[in-house]
């Protein structure tokens, strides 16, 4: 079952960046979707340090002021934040409950497609990463597989970076059924938690200096 939500001008106003707070007419939306479920539980402090690490490299690059991200957290419930300044970027993390892995994928896209569109519409020039972390299949969604692998391929035949990082190796067969162009894997270790978040936020930083987005080259930095 597809949950699409279709928001108006004002919501997505209202939820998102606004056109008067956005100094550049070249913006690069960078979605993150984190997997918050129970099996994540024991890496809580781990991905806290991750994330901070991660928000700290991106504020530091000369890009920054070109990027709007958004956080997408998912377990037994999922919620998709608005399109903000890096600064704003929420580093803490909670994790318990099962994987609606499908659903954060469905609205994600949504949300991410309505606010691309709409930054079109007003004349500015934008690129879009759309990456997932997860160490598990989906255990609870009400989209189905082929709602979330249509996403995912409306994202890739828009151009928009599709990336999956998989952590523990669980979760490769799912991204690739998905049809994501770029998997990263992971051992299910706090060490490479880092590094992966580490490779995140090195791609992001490199996608958003590129002219031509690297649709099937994120992680080749």
């Amino acid at each position: 079952m597809e949950n699409t939500q279709v928001l108006g001008l004002d919501d997505i106003e209202v939820q998102n960046t606004s056109l008067e707070e956005i100094d550049s007419e070249s913006i690069n939306l960078i979605f993150v979707g984190i997997d918050c479920s129970g099996s994540m539980y024991k890496f809580e402090p781990d991905m806290k340090k991750s994330l901070s690490e991660f928000k700290d490299a991106i504020t530091h690059s000369k890009e920054q002021d070109e990027m709007l991200m958004a956080r997408g957290d998912f377990s037994s419930n999922y919620t998709v934040g608005g399109y903000k300044k890096v600064s704003e970027f929420d580093i803490d993390y909670d994790a318990d409950g099962t994987t609606v892995l499908y659903d954060i994928i469905v609205d994600g896209k949504d949300k991410l497609d309505q606010y691309m569109k709409y930054l079109r519409q007003s004349g500015m020039r934008v690129k879009a990463v759309f990456s997932i972390f997860s160490d598990g299949e989906d255990n609870g969604s009400r989209n189905s597989m082929a709602n979330a692998a249509k996403a995912i391929q409306y994202l890739n035949d828009n151009e928009i970076v599709t990336a999956f990082i998989s952590f523990g190796g669980q979760a490769d067969n799912i991204a690739q059924q998905l049809g994501f162009k770029n998997i990263l894997k992971s051992d299910g270790t706090a060490s490479e938690l880092r590094k992966a978040f580490n490779c995140l936020s090195k791609s992001v930083i490199s996608t958003s200096k590129s002219v031509i987005v690297p649709v099937n080259s994120f992680f080749d930095i």
